[in-house]
């Protein structure tokens, strides 16, 4: 009988601990402004960012979005980032990680309309792309086949 209780409470046990906690949107912030609607996520960090005097930073604090250049004193934004017009359209998309704006950027008219694009990393806008090494290279390159002038001619009197 105390073999049964004790595979009983094992199980019982080994179970409960196996569930996850639902997400109840405590990572989340949403701010209501007169102008705006801020939807950022707020994931907790698994390290300490290396603070560099020279970005800026975005955190959360007394229910606004703060940035500085070089610190920063209220929760890091790590995730999502969002902001509507009060007409719904989106004003501003984009990802954080630990404060720092990272990845592509988008930012939209009133009515809808991209009006800019940019790419981030680490808090630095990417201005120009750089050649990877093996683009350098043209072994693996396929080289154009060489048209008789003749075939041209014929297509463009078409």
């Amino acid at each position: 009988m105390r073999i049964i209780l004790f595979l009983f409470t094992f199980f019982i046990s080994a179970s409960l601990c196996a569930q996850q906690m639902p997400d109840y949107g405590l990572n989340r912030v949403r701010i209501i402004q007169a102008d705006k609607i801020i939807l950022a996520e707020i994931k907790p960090l698994k390290s300490s960012p290396d603070i560099k005097s020279n970005l800026f930073y975005y955190w959360y604090d007394a229910n606004q979005i703060h940035s500085s250049q070089g610190g920063f004193s209220g929760k890091l934004l790590n995730g999502q980032y969002a902001e509507f017009y009060l007409n719904k359209n989106l004003k501003q998309q984009g990802v954080f990680k630990k404060g720092l704006k990272d990845g592509v950027w988008k930012s939209w008219n009133e009515d809808g309309t991209l009006s800019a694009q940019s790419t981030w990393k680490n808090g630095a806008i990417v201005t120009v792309s750089t050649v990877s090494f093996w683009d350098k290279l043209n072994v693996f390159k396929r080289k154009p086949k060489d048209q008789p002038a003749d075939s041209l001619i014929k297509k463009t009197k078409q």
